[in-house]
């Protein structure tokens, strides 16, 4: 399914939650791209790969989508007309936990750990190669499925109670809505309780691809996991950092 240019109103966005629910249950896919081109490029591909594709040409309507809709996959063009996908990226990010692929010009490597570093699972450098493409998106949906994670175990500390086989966490009778990113990373803390992990062990476990050593994204990470599992996030009781070497997450 393709979504004309223009923004859609309040009622336009219910009617569309509710025709994508009645669908078959095929993966569904939020593309933000202002380029007409790469949008229908990739849309005519997507479609024909079996796709749903929710189409939004700028961030206001984005995160609209993407708070209403619930897409499975998220593929984010950089060069949004206007600037910001950076930006972008983080506010859709807190969004959703769906896997979130960035389209990015060039070799820049600092392009793509600024990607990376606001919750970008992936980044491609365009021109894409459309197999390429096909490949990475059956991977992500793999692994948000859980595949990466061991199932039918949960793990309590304190207040906090994790349940891998239906990826939802408690923090007593609370429930926190974690990042699929964030998921992972608390899930691997947990299961290691009382042991140090270092940065490099840290992110080949949870992101299983290589990322820079340079890159913030594991410290961004554990920031907003600290924000929503801490009590206080700024005197943190669960996730500890263990300096030059990575975290700890001890059980109170």
């Amino acid at each position: 399914m393709t979504i004309d240019r223009p923004i859609l109103r309040g009622l336009e966005i219910l009617e569309l939650g509710r025709r994508l629910v009645e669908m078959p249950q095929t993966p569904t896919l939020l593309l933000i791209a202002s380029d007409v081109a790469l949008a229908e490029t990739l849309t005519t591909y997507l479609l024909d790969e079996g796709y749903q594709i929710i189409d939004a040409a700028e961030g206001i309507k984005a995160v609209q989508l993407v708070r209403t809709l619930h897409p499975d996959l998220i593929m984010l063009d950089a060069d949004l007309a206007g600037g910001g996908a950076v930006t972008l990226c983080g506010l859709v990010r807190k969004e959703s936990n769906a896997p979130l692929i960035l389209l990015v010009s060039g070799e820049d490597e600092f392009e793509r750990i600024i990607g990376l570093d606001m919750g970008a699972d992936l980044c491609m450098v365009k021109p894409i190669s459309l197999a390429e493409l096909r490949a990475r998106l059956r991977a992500l949906l793999r692994r948000s499925s859980g595949a990466a994670v061991t199932r039918s175990q949960s793990f309590t500390a304190g207040r906090l109670h994790l349940d891998i086989d239906r990826r939802r966490v408690w923090a007593g009778d609370r429930e926190l809505h974690l990042t699929s990113r964030e998921f992972d990373l608390l899930a691997c803390l947990m299961r290691n309780r009382g042991l140090v992990l270092s940065r490099e062990q840290l992110l080949k476990d949870v992101w299983g691809e290589r990322v820079s050593s340079r890159s913030r994204t594991l410290e961004v990470h554990i920031r907003w996991l600290r924000q929503k599992v801490e009590p206080n996030p700024a005197r943190p009781i669960y996730i500890q950092t263990v300096r030059q070497i990575g975290y700890r997450f001890d059980v109170p």
